[in-house]
């Protein structure tokens, strides 16, 4: 018979599993918006106090398909994860085992390409403009990004994209898309909650295996 779990284990385990049936939904949710690029794209969630281990899909798993079992428990100091036949993208490893462990704060990193914002970082000022009371928001809150050399998959890349985003929560990545570090909305934490309760509640009637 297996030991009995301690009241420490049964609670880490119970908060494993919330976050990953949540970021299952993030996933689901963000296909039904088309903010995704079929098996491109990764969101990562920490699990440690560090950042060294963290939540993320797998490699070229679409995003209509991922499960809370599907997340990966990954840990940002075991490059020898990078040559195992279940090795995540390497891009994706570059990108958020950097920020999970250069940046703590940020607990759960969303890295996609929605149509307009991917077509907004094309341009020669991809600066989101306060023209109205929404985009007003992220005033001086988004650090932009104009050094784009390539696909992110060297470490040195990495860096340099944690040393961009800098004291900002998003990223926006000139001539690549967006990154977000979520940690609730500030004051209006209530509310962003609120919706993505919402939106999973709509999910466990349309979509309900994605908590499997």
């Amino acid at each position: 018979m297996p030991p009995r779990k301690t009241a420490l284990a049964e609670d880490r385990d119970a908060k494993e599993r919330q976050l990953r049936v949540d970021l299952a939904a993030a996933f689901r949710i963000a296909a039904s918006f088309n903010w995704h690029e079929s098996v491109g794209n990764h969101f990562s969630v920490a699990l440690s106090d560090d950042g060294r281990q963290f939540l993320m899909n797998r490699r070229w798993q679409h995003f209509r398909s991922i499960k809370a079992r599907d997340l990966q428990l990954l840990d940002g100091g075991d490059r020898e994860r990078l040559n195992r036949p279940d090795a995540p993208d390497p891009s994706a490893w570059c990108i958020h085992s950097h920020l999970h462990a250069r940046m703590p704060r940020a607990r759960c990193i969303l890295h996609l390409h929605p149509p307009f914002a991917t077509a907004l970082s094309t341009l020669a000022d991809p600066t989101l403009k306060p023209i109205d009371q929404y985009t007003a928001r992220f005033y001086e809150r988004i650090a932009q990004d104009l050094d784009y050399g390539g696909i992110a998959d060297e470490d040195q890349e990495g860096a340099r994209l944690a040393a961009a985003l800098g004291d900002r929560r998003i990223l926006m990545m000139g001539n690549h898309g967006i990154l977000v570090t979520a940690r609730g909305w500030e004051k209006y934490s209530g509310m962003a909650s609120a919706h993505f309760d919402a939106l999973k509640q709509g999910l466990d009637r349309t979509d309900p295996d994605y908590a499997s």
